[in-house]
């Protein structure tokens, strides 16, 4: 079963290529029809309390315009088919224009994919809704090849037991890639995809040389709190574990410095590289974590690791002899 963490890495890693490269997918749908892309819809509120699809991109074939709807899935839901019938009743009725509906799945799966919405009477189908649906497994190769290239991040997923073979791939993909916020964007989700399936201490060893290009990612101050969140959810978990013997508060107050250490490093990295790095000894003497908290804020604007560095220094605890290395 998909983590709610899983289905955020997957639901930002397809809003980014729906936004970056909605001629690729074009091109995917409809390999065989000259089909060009004319605009695209973000965040489309439908007029139905609490539905809304990311993107709706309108498109036009021999001089007619339609409105191309494809909803992105890790793996299949019981209620997609009717969903699929709703949103294209309510786009089509929002928008004026015929919608082209299709679904795109990620997650391999062996068996048929359901591809329409039917209302039966007794065993009579009375109302049938039919849609394409897009494999995105069968399309492996082309993406090896270069063909759909900017779907590079993904084939980790994709190819069942990914070795280091596949992240080589994957990094000459996305190292092609042009423009620098989009290459960034794209090094970033192959980072965060590929931990699914790898060691992250591997991974940032991998993709060392790349780590200043990732900087350039639209969604880093994103990544970083997430990895702030992820980290304090099992400072919690740990510092609960201990609280037995600690003392609930204090085993909380444990779990969040741990979880803001944890976040602080991954920002650190991503940011600065090893030189934001050598800062990590001394932060990991801070014990309060709202000096911590402070130091998570800074890392969002502060432009150098002294610059950071001024933000807390003065809050340190005094060192040891030990550590500061005199007698």
């Amino acid at each position: 079963m998909a983590t709610e963490r899983q289905i955020s890495v997957f639901d930002r890693a397809l809003k980014i290529i729906a936004r970056h490269y909605a001629d690729t997918l074009l091109d995917l749908a409809f390999p065989d029809l000259p089909v060009r892309l004319v605009g695209t819809e973000e965040n489309v509120e439908l007029a139905l309390p609490a539905r809304r699809v990311d993107f709706a991109h309108r498109v036009e074939h021999e001089g007619e315009e339609y409105l191309l709807h494809i909803e992105f899935q890790l793996k299949h839901e019981a209620g997609l088919p009717r969903r699929m019938h709703l949103y294209h009743a309510l786009l089509g009725e929002q928008f004026g224009l015929p919608v082209l509906s299709l679904v795109l799945y990620l997650q391999p799966r062996q068996g048929p994919l359901p591809q329409a919405y039917e209302v039966r009477l007794g065993g009579q189908v009375v109302n049938r809704f039919r849609y394409p649906v897009l494999r995105l497994w069968d399309h492996v190769e082309e993406i090896r090849r270069g063909r759909y290239r900017e779907l590079a991040p993904l084939l980790t997923m994709l190819v069942g037991e990914p070795d280091e073979g596949v992240l080589e791939v994957e990094r000459a993909l996305i190292l092609e890639e042009p423009d620098p916020r989009k290459r960034g964007d794209l090094l970033a989700l192959a980072v965060a995809i590929a931990a699914r399936y790898f060691d992250k201490g591997f991974l940032w060893r991998f993709f060392r040389e790349e780590v200043a290009m990732m900087r350039e990612a639209s969604f880093i101050e994103d990544w970083i709190e997430e990895g702030i969140q992820e980290g304090f959810q099992k400072g919690v978990q740990q510092g609960l574990q201990q609280g037995l013997q600690q003392g609930l508060q204090q085993g909380l107050q444990q779990g969040l410095r741990e979880g803001l250490l944890a976040g602080i490093e991954l920002g650190l990295e991503l940011k600065f590289g090893a030189e934001g790095l050598k800062l990590m000894p001394e932060i990991a003497r801070i014990e309060d974590p709202a000096i911590l908290r402070t130091v998570h804020e800074g890392l969002k604007v502060v432009t150098s690791p002294e610059e950071l560095r001024g933000l807390y220094e003065h809050l340190l605890p005094a060192s040891t002899p030990e550590e500061s290395g005199h007698p």
